[in-house]
């Protein structure tokens, strides 16, 4: 069995060759798909703005409209136009202020990095590299062999991983 490319916007999978690929990126399910997924990003106000220019669907109250998201009608109700309404509002009333100036941003983010990573811990003790004995008497070694200088970790900012 060979490769398999599975399409995150439609949730299938199927052979991993071009024309395959081509056939099913080009296909309208996927294009739909595609189209829903980056239009559950959009800011509520413009979403607000497409679906009153929309005609309200006639089939969508009686629960036979087999088109769905993909209708060109729309399918909101009074309540969902009211809570769409309202989201606009919170964004618009919580975005009032100017917005912060590239300096105010960068001193802010300084302070936060500043403060979110520590130094060398006084209590961590430093390695000491020495260089084996039976290297000592090989001349020009390759720098990647040589021992480290001591002071080289002394100015190095301490961070945990994991």
């Amino acid at each position: 069995m060979g490769r398999q490319y599975y399409c995150e916007f439609c949730e299938k999978s199927f052979a991993d060759n071009p024309s395959s690929r081509k056939n099913h990126l080009n296909g309208t399910q996927h294009k739909n798909n595609r189209k829903n997924h980056y239009n559950s990003f959009k800011d509520p106000d413009e979403r607000l703005q497409e679906e009153r220019r929309k005609r309200p669907c006639k089939n969508f109250p009686r629960g036979m409209c087999d088109f769905g998201d993909n209708c060109r009608y729309s399918h909101l109700t009074e309540a969902d136009f009211a809570q769409l309404e309202q989201q606009v509002l919170q964004r618009r009333h919580h975005n009032t202020g100017p917005p912060p100036s590239l300096e105010d941003w960068l001193s802010k983010r300084d302070k936060r990095i500043q403060s979110e990573s520590p130094s060398i811990k006084p209590d961590l003790t430093l390695p000491v590299y020495t260089m084996p004995s039976n290297l000592m008497h090989i001349p020009n070694l390759p720098p990647s062999v040589l021992p480290p200088p001591p002071d080289i970790f002394n100015n190095l900012k301490y961070e945990e991983w994991g």
